[in-house]
């Protein structure tokens, strides 16, 4: 009896074991890699139905930059607006990177999409001080 009260103990700790090495392993997978920041809020942007807009909060320091993903239909325009850092600059992420502040941008591709929120190299290398910030995405 004491073996299988030491064996059923034994089973509980290695099982706490692998459940807090997995619960390590999926939060460094989620923090991306080392410019990525963890100060940038929940990273899905889904629209309610109903509306065009979603909102996030968050924080950009030195060169880090704090990324999104959306999905959305091809000929579907994207714009993005910031408060709070006029350093800041909202991009979709890919071969061009326009500045989603500009102008709205059309989707060219039926899919995953992802915008950065950064500050350029020159301002990042100047300064690592914290720039909080609320961006505004609207996809019509």
């Amino acid at each position: 009896m004491r073996t299988l009260i030491s064996l059923a103990g034994s089973a509980a700790l290695a099982l706490g074991i692998m459940s807090t090495g997995i619960t390590a392993a999926s939060a460094a997978v989620q923090s991306g890699d080392l410019h990525y920041t963890a100060d940038c809020g929940v990273k899905e942007l889904r629209v309610a139905k109903g509306s065009y807009d979603v909102s996030r909060a968050g924080v950009v320091k030195g060169d880090q930059y704090c990324e999104y993903q959306f999905y959305a239909k091809k000929g579907q325009s994207v714009s993005a607006t910031i408060v709070g850092s006029s350093d800041l600059y909202p991009v979709l992420y890919g071969t061009n990177s326009p500045d989603l502040s500009l102008d709205p941008v059309k989707l060219d591709k039926t899919g995953e999409h992802t915008i950065r929120v950064l500050q350029p190299r020159n301002q990042a290398r100047e300064s690592n001080t914290p720039k909080p910030y609320y961006m505004t995405v609207t996809i019509k």
